[in-house]
């Protein structure tokens, strides 16, 4: 059975990726764990007679409001129409993103769903947050759904990131599997810089080694002065539901986003991110 991890702190960037973890277990038929992660604080060393009660005390309270949270979740699915999707949920006590990543090994998920705070789209993703940590850490998918995202029940259109590499076949193949579920049609695209010159015959025979199992797939080599806005402008014309990429190093992405993001792209960029696992 395919199983979904959903990490959350009950904030409000929490909430709307709650909402596609319970969309994608319903339609995968999937497990969902909810899980919490807190830190406890290090005490000083006047209080080590009493540390083991301080603990104790503070793992009580955060146990009885995670209980109350859970109760709050599933209210919440309920209203909104998934109330027949059932979830077990767990604690852990440490740094979040070892936590998360450890619980996902643990746990042997296929899927880990979570928010990301702020307004800045994808940048917001790859530099400094939890889920920057998860997506370099994590041997599993992880969707990054951020606080600002307008939620759709159905993810009727996916864009794939690619070089059109034979590295990148097995990516492709996942990405259709997980299509198959929403009918959805995939749209590969590629960002032509000036100096790649990215042959037609490379994207026909990385074409034609594809399982896109049944999907309506649109391959595209795009090309522009400035990698966000383009790419802006192109999801925003297609009407892009999730993007989807398998980052080979982290770099690559500190590379494009160390200019600063366009307010053009943290504008229209805000969707979920579908990310494979690193290679």
């Amino acid at each position: 059975m395919t199983k979904i991890l959903f990490p959350t702190d009950f904030s409000e960037a929490a909430e709307k990726a709650f909402l596609y973890a319970l969309e994608l277990t319903q339609k995968l038929n999937a497990e969902l764990t909810l899980l919490h992660v807190y830190e406890l604080p290090e005490l000083g060393r006047t209080l080590q007679n009493t540390t083991r009660e301080v603990y104790e005390l503070m793992e009580m309270e955060s146990l009885e409001a995670f209980k109350k949270s859970v109760d709050k979740l599933r209210e919440f699915a309920s209203e909104k129409g998934y109330s027949d999707v059932d979830f077990k949920h767990m604690m852990a006590e440490g740094e979040a993103v070892y936590s998360i990543t450890e619980v996902a090994k643990g746990e042997s998920i296929d899927y880990i769903v979570m928010g990301t705070k702020g307004a800045t789209g994808l940048k917001e993703v790859f530099l400094g947050s939890v889920a920057s940590g998860v997506i370099d850490s994590a041997n599993c998918n992880v969707i990054s759904v951020p606080q600002d995202t307008d939620y759709k029940d159905k993810l009727d259109h996916i864009a794939y990131l690619t070089n059109y590499t034979e590295k990148e076949i097995e990516s492709f193949n996942t990405i259709a599997k997980f299509a198959k579920h929403f009918e959805a049609r995939i749209n590969c695209i590629h960002f032509d810089e000036d100096d790649e010159n990215m042959s037609l015959q490379q994207m026909e025979d990385w074409k034609s080694k594809l399982d896109t199992q049944g999907a309506e797939v649109k391959y595209n080599i795009i090309s522009g002065s400035n990698f966000e806005e383009t790419l802006a402008d192109f999801y925003n014309a297609e009407g892009i539901d999730i993007v989807a990429i398998q980052p080979r190093k982290r770099n690559f992405f500190v590379k494009i986003f160390s200019k600063g993001v366009s307010k053009k792209l943290a504008h229209h960029i805000e969707i979920p991110l579908f990310t494979l696992p690193a290679k």
